[in-house]
């Protein structure tokens, strides 16, 4: 369900197997996330690229986490959002919350998958 690849000081992390972000699982991503985002100078990019949902425990998840990682001196963007994603942080007026870049494949060694 989570993949988490490192590349030097960069994490990329993407959910796959699912395709939404609810309260099923926000609470191992937000573990994970939380984790990865604590050491300053990190930098953690999340995958929505298959993502079509994310509901209000999905949300705050992410939101905590952004929040964390401006706190810590880390990074923490979104990238490669569908248009459902993208339409739902516009409907929720969060644009402005969230960083947001490009995840390009780079050669990376993967740290591990959680199902």
């Amino acid at each position: 369900m989570l993949k988490i690849a490192k590349e030097e000081n960069q994490y990329r992390v993407e959910l796959f197997q699912v395709n939404k972000l609810n309260i099923l699982f926000s609470e191992l991503v937000k573990q994970q996330l939380t984790e990865l985002v604590e050491d300053a100078g990190v930098r953690v990019l999340f995958n929505l690229e298959d993502i079509r949902f994310i509901d209000s425990a999905g949300f705050d998840v992410l939101l905590e986490i952004s929040d964390r990682a401006r706190e810590v001196g880390s990074q923490f963007k979104l990238c490669n959002i569908t248009e459902e994603v993208a339409e739902l942080i516009q409907l929720t007026e969060l644009e402005d919350r969230f960083d947001f870049g490009s995840c390009l494949h780079t050669r990376e060694k993967i740290l591990m998958v959680l199902d």
